[in-house]
C-alpha cells in the first residue's frame, strides 16, 4: 500500500531508545515506509546492496541505489520507502557516536541532517559490508565484550567512509590548494603566512585565500592549527617527549598556547590525554 505522507493519519514509527547500538539487515517490498516527523534520539546510517530506496526531507526527495550510505543525524524529521517495484535491500544502524568519531561524520551533506557518500570502489564495498556485518552480528544479544566489539566494528565503518571521502576529495582538489596542503604537512615547524604561501603558487593572497577555504572547508590558518594538533596527539601518544618538546616539535613556540588550543580541539589537556592514549609496552 502506498500511504501519502501529506495525509495527517500516516502511522509514525517509533525511534529507538538511544545509547544502545541497534544493526541489521533488512530486504524490503514496494509499499515499506518509515516516517519519523520527529526524526530520532540517535544517528542513523543505511548502507544499499541492491534495490532502490527514497528519503525524504522536508519534502525534498532522494533516491538512493546500491553503493549509497545515507546517514541521518538526531532529529531530522524524515521518513524513507521503498521505490516503487523495487525490492530495496540494506543494511542499518542506530548509534550514538563516540567523543572521538566526530570528525568521521564530516561527510558531504545533501540535505539537512542528511549526509551522503557513494561507495564506487569494490575494495571499499566489501570492507565497508565486513564492518556493517561484524556490527550486527555483536548487537544479537550482546554482553559488555560483544558491545565492545559492536563499537569497534561501527568505529571501523566510519573510518572506512571517512577515509573513502577524504581520499575522493583530495582527488578532487585544486593542485594549488593539494600543494599547499602537503607543504604544510611537511613543514609544519616553520611559520607561515597566507601572503608566503599564496606566493608559492604565483596567486594573489586573497585569491588564495577564497580558494582554498571554498575547497577545504577551513581558512589556511585554521587547517594549519588542524595538522600540528593532530600531529601533536599523535606524538603525545606514542613516543615520551615532554609537551614542552612536542610543543616546538609541531610549531608552537609557547607551551603555554599549545596546551590552551590542544584543550580546546581535543576537550582536553595535552598531560591528560597523553594519560589516556600513552602507547605503553608490556
Amino acid at each position: 500500500m502506498v500511504i501519502n505522507m501529506d495525509d495527517s493519519a500516516a502511522k509514525i514509527t517509533e525511534s529507538p531508545v538511544p545509547g544502545i547500538l541497534l544493526a541489521s539487515t533488512f530486504r524490503s517490498p514496494y509499499g515499506y515506509y518509515t516516517y519519523r516527523p520527529n526524526g530520532t534520539r540517535d544517528w542513523l546510517i543505511t548502507y544499499t546492496l541492491s534495490g532502490n530506496g527514497i528519503y525524504s526531507i522536508n519534502n525534498r526527495k532522494h533516491s538512493c541505489s546500491p553503493g549509497d550510505v545515507f546517514i541521518l543525524s538526531p532529529g531530522t524529521p524524515h521518513d524513507y520507502r521503498t521505490a516503487e517495484n523495487e525490492i530495496w535491500h540494506f543494511m542499518w544502524a542506530h548509534f550514538v557516536p563516540n567523543p572521538t568519531w566526530t570528525d568521521l561524520l564530516h561527510l558531504p551533506r545533501l540535505d539537512d541532517g542528511l549526509l551522503h557518500l557513494h561507495i564506487s570502489q569494490n575494495d571499499v564495498h566489501r570492507r565497508v559490508v565486513a564492518a556493517f556485518q561484524r556490527v550486527i552480528r555483536n548487537c544479537i544479544e550482546p554482553d559488555n565484550i560483544q558491545e565492545r566489539l559492536a563499537q569497534n566494528a561501527m568505529e571501523e565503518l566510519l573510518l572506512h567512509l571517512a577515509r573513502y571521502n577524504s581520499q575522493f576529495h583530495r582527488s578532487t582538489l585544486d593542485p594549488r590548494v593539494l600543494n599547499t596542503l602537503e607543504y604544510l604537512n611537511n613543514n609544519m615547524q616553520q611559520t607561515h603566512t597566507v601572503e608566503r604561501l599564496a606566493s608559492r603558487v604565483l596567486l594573489s593572497p586573497s585569491r588564495f585565500a577564497h580558494l582554498f577555504k571554498s575547497a577545504t572547508g577551513d581558512s589556511i590558518i585554521e587547517t594549519l592549527l588542524k595538522i600540528r594538533l593532530r600531529h601533536a596527539s599523535r606524538l603525545l601518544a606514542h613516543t615520551t617527549l615532554s609537551v614542552a618538546e612536542v610543543s616546538d616539535n609541531v610549531g608552537f613556540r609557547d607551551p603555554l598556547y599549545f596546551s590552551k588550543q590542544f584543550s580546546s580541539f581535543f576537550g582536553i589537556s595535552p598531560t591528560a590525554y597523553r594519560r589516556k592514549n600513552f602507547d605503553n609496552p608490556k
